[in-house]
């Protein structure tokens, strides 16, 4: 009677664990990415447009698939890159930019972004899309770069699609692009 009970123990949490399992990909993963590169790219459009409407053009974007999670859990995700020249008034700039992001429905949240008065940084949600705010530019190898540009890291929330072992993010290279404003 007792190893019956444990034995139904083991079945119970075996499938209770094959359940939680994300070892399964999508019947049509490359179906299920589309859909998230066509949310991060409206949302980079109504981006273009906020920073249009605070006064800033010329902005720039960029979509970019990459490979997430490892093996035996291979995966593909999407997320897109701006940046817009501000020059030197990079705390008006944000400012300007954090209102319009406000007023279209968008929450700065209170996460930490290593920012300060003279190069602010935010992180801004609305839904399941995330966006890092960033002035000051960026070291690289000792060097600052780009401190008159306003950047922008945009990504969805759960943006890892499982796909088959026998694929890689190679085979969906193709959807990462220039991002244009509309128009």
């Amino acid at each position: 009677m007792r190893k019956a009970v444990m034995m139904g123990i083991v079945g119970l949490l075996a499938l209770l664990l094959a359940a939680c399992s994300p070892t399964a990909s999508p019947s049509n993963p490359r179906a299920v990415l589309e859909k998230k590169v066509e949310t991060i790219d409206s949302t980079v459009q109504d981006l273009f447009e906020a920073l249009d409407d605070a006064g800033l053009s010329g902005a720039t974007a960029m979509g970019v698939v990459d490979g997430c999670q490892g093996a035996p859990l291979p995966g593909v995700s999407y997320q897109a890159g701006m940046g817009v020249t501000v020059g030197e008034q990079q705390a008006e700039s944000f400012a300007a930019v954090a209102k319009q992001l406000e007023a279209t429905g968008w929450t700065q949240t209170p996460d930490v972004l290593d920012g300060d008065e003279k190069a602010p940084m935010g992180r801004f949600t609305r839904g399941d899309i995330t966006v890092d705010v960033k002035t000051g530019g960026f070291t690289y190898a000792g060097e600052l770069q780009d401190e008159d540009r306003m950047t922008f890291e945009i990504t969805a929330k759960d943006a890892c699609v499982k796909i088959p072992d026998d694929m890689s993010f190679v085979d969906f290279q193709d959807l990462s692009k220039e991002i244009r404003p509309r128009g």
